[in-house]
């Protein structure tokens, strides 16, 4: 018993050690065939790689493609709020499962996946860039562009760090930068409308109406300078009183006038100087008063002052210059204390939806990788000869053996009776 031990053994290892040599010899006699088996597929490899750099982009059958990202941050929405907080914090997030509080998560991380690829806005992206003509599509036009647009979209939450990203493949570099923009300006005007940012976009609206409602103001500001430098004047109402006032002392005048010559004229029939100088005086007043009534002086065109007519209409206009100007006045000051309200309350708010980083337009490809691409045929030709080899040795082992040959055609003469 103790010699035939020893013996097993060595007899165990000389057989393995001739299966070993057995399959080396095979790969000895037939290393031409792996040799240059595998050296074939691997330049084959290489000349289909080369050969797709030498076509245009869009007709390569292996084009260079680019995925531009953009980088969001998801506050957390979670409905439990401080107590799901403290209770994460402190271990106990099993009981507060139990106690229906969420103590982790995050809800709008996961709105944000959804939304990216939503049929509204895949759709608002294919009208935005004309996708079905990109893609000539030409059956079910909705449904297709859908599909081609999800296979190049890739929207991810990263619920440890709280960011999203989202990216696009595509051969046109710029044209991929502007679908991940899109897609980010689409997302953050749905999250504004959801509320998500709601006190962030009070705060923005707010923003805008207060620069509009001071536009407006300088605007009127400026129309009442110019009313008054067109005018002369400061205010209407004084302007009137002044003219009535003078132009009652005119008239007044001018009856004195009218008394006087009437008076000189008992006394003198003849056309003296005296006569003369008093008639010059009347001319003089009614040419004061004329010029009140119709607003302009003696030369051509000359304009002094509103006339007695047009006064009516500028104190109209002046009163409505100066009504919107209130009116804005006091519409700015009620959005202006709105404001402060708005910016304390977004202060207070974390912003569910951030935009961290908008995409760029990537100067370096994000696949294929060639190389890699000929090291794995290369590899895989390599290993495919060696099996090949094998099989052909096998086939080779197979005719020599009587017996195995006998087996082989009394199995296919069974197999010819069965047929």
């Amino acid at each position: 018993m103790e010699d035939q031990l020893p013996r097993t053994s060595v007899q165990q290892s000389d057989e393995d050690e001739i299966s070993l040599l057995d399959l080396f010899s095979v790969l000895l006699r037939h290393w031409r065939l792996i040799v240059f088996g595998s050296g074939a597929i691997a330049l084959i490899a290489t000349a289909y790689a080369l050969g797709s750099l030498l076509l245009p982009p869009d007709k390569s059958y292996l084009p260079n493609f680019y995925m531009p990202q953009s980088t969001m941050l998801i506050g957390s929405s979670s409905s439990g709020g401080g107590l799901s907080s403290m209770l994460a914090s402190s271990g106990l997030g099993s009981l507060a499962g139990l106690a229906g509080v969420s103590a982790g998560g995050n809800s709008s991380g996961s709105l944000a996946e959804t939304l990216a690829k939503s049929n509204s806005t895949l759709d608002e992206l294919t009208e935005r860039f004309d996708l079905v003509a990109r893609y000539k599509i030409t059956k079910n036009l909705k449904s297709s562009t859908r599909a081609a647009i999800k296979e190049s979209l890739a929207a991810k939450f990263d619920a440890k760090t709280n960011t999203f990203l989202i990216s696009y493949k595509d051969i046109d570099p710029e044209f991929a930068r502007n679908i991940v923009n899109a897609t980010v300006e689409i997302l953050e005007r749905r999250f504004a409308a959801l509320g998500g940012n709601r006190a962030l976009a009070t705060k923005t609206l707010l923003e805008t109406k207060l620069i509009d409602v001071k536009t407006s103001m300088d605007s009127l500001e400026a129309d009442t300078k110019r009313f008054q430098a067109k005018y002369g004047v400061i205010n209407v109402e004084a302007l009137a009183t002044e003219q009535i006032t003078v132009l009652a002392r005119l008239r007044s005048e001018l009856i004195m006038k009218d008394l006087e010559i009437t008076n000189y004229e008992k006394i003198s029939t003849v056309n003296d100087p005296v006569r003369r100088r008093l008639d010059g005086e009347k001319e003089s007043v009614l040419a004061k008063i004329r010029e009140l009534e119709s607003g302009k002086g003696q030369s051509a065109g000359e304009r002094v002052m509103p006339s007695q007519s047009e006064l009516p209409n500028i104190s109209f206009e002046y009163a409505k210059l100066q009504r919107d100007f209130l009116v804005q006045a006091e519409l700015y000051k009620l959005l202006t204390q709105q404001y402060e309200l708005a910016k304390l309350n977004a202060a207070g708010q974390e912003p569910v939806f951030q935009v961290l980083e908008l995409a760029e337009v990537p100067d370096i490809k994000a696949g294929p990788s060639r190389g890699k691409t000929v090291i794995i045929a290369a590899l895989a030709g390599f290993f495919g000869m060696v099996l090949l080899a094998f099989i052909l040795e096998a086939v080779k082992n197979i005719r020599k053996d009587p017996e195995a040959m006998a087996k082989l055609k009394g199995a296919l003469r069974s197999e010819e009776r069965l047929g």
